[in-house]
């Protein structure tokens, strides 16, 4: 997306979440004050997303788990991908789907009530797919890691930020610890060097 367009879905996105906000309220509509503080700046996209929409122009296919309410995956697909989004969250997901019919209708995008990786289809085929994890910090148990990791091997490519996965991680050892124990399962960790602060976005693949 250039510039020009991004300014441009970030307008109606503005729009869209002060109608949301006015109609429903911040809870019954989805918005939590992650949401609400990027009403009050005006900046809808963060600058990790604004450097994720680059790298993933042109992707075919982007599995998004966690979307949100989608604002992020919604540009993906109006810049041309396939994307699968994933929401657990009830109000979440329903504002997801309200922001996917308001901004992107036409686009191939499509979003799934249901936490990754329970809610993929088996018949979805993901070795050509980028699979991608932003902000997702909910302190998960073992086994949900383990999940993510068998799943990594499925995809071409995962793209996560070390900082926010599965826990937040702030410190650059807690990172280390974490990229450690994805290479031990077998994956290449390749730093993406974002300028976002307080971020270490990874490209993971199968090691070689």
């Amino acid at each position: 997306m250039h510039k020009s367009e991004i300014a441009a879905f970030e307008a109606e996105a503005r729009t869209f979440l002060a109608e949301r906000l006015a109609a429903m309220g911040p809870d019954e509509g989805g918005l939590a004050n992650f949401y609400l503080r990027k009403l009050e700046t005006g900046r809808i996209f963060s600058r990790y997303d604004r450097e994720l929409i680059a790298l993933l122009e042109g992707e075919a296919r982007v599995v998004h788990a966690g979307i949100g309410i989608g604002q992020l995956s919604a540009a993906l697909a109006l810049q041309g991908s396939e994307v699968l989004g994933f929401e657990g969250d009830l109000r979440r997901h329903a504002a997801a789907e309200a922001l996917r019919l308001r901004l992107a209708p036409d686009a191939r995008y499509s979003i799934a009530f249901a936490r990754f990786p329970d809610g993929l289809d088996p018949a979805y085929d993901p070795s050509g797919a980028t699979l991608l994890f932003t902000n997702v910090a909910a302190t998960w148990p073992d086994e949900t890691y383990e999940a993510m990791f068998a799943m990594m091997h499925r995809f071409r490519r995962t793209i996560l930020d070390l900082a926010r996965f599965g826990d937040a991680r702030q410190e650059p050892a807690e990172q280390a610890e974490l990229a450690e124990r994805i290479a031990a399962k077998g994956l290449a960790l390749t730093p993406l060097n974002f300028v976002a602060e307080k971020t270490a976005f990874m490209e993971i693949r199968r090691a070689a």
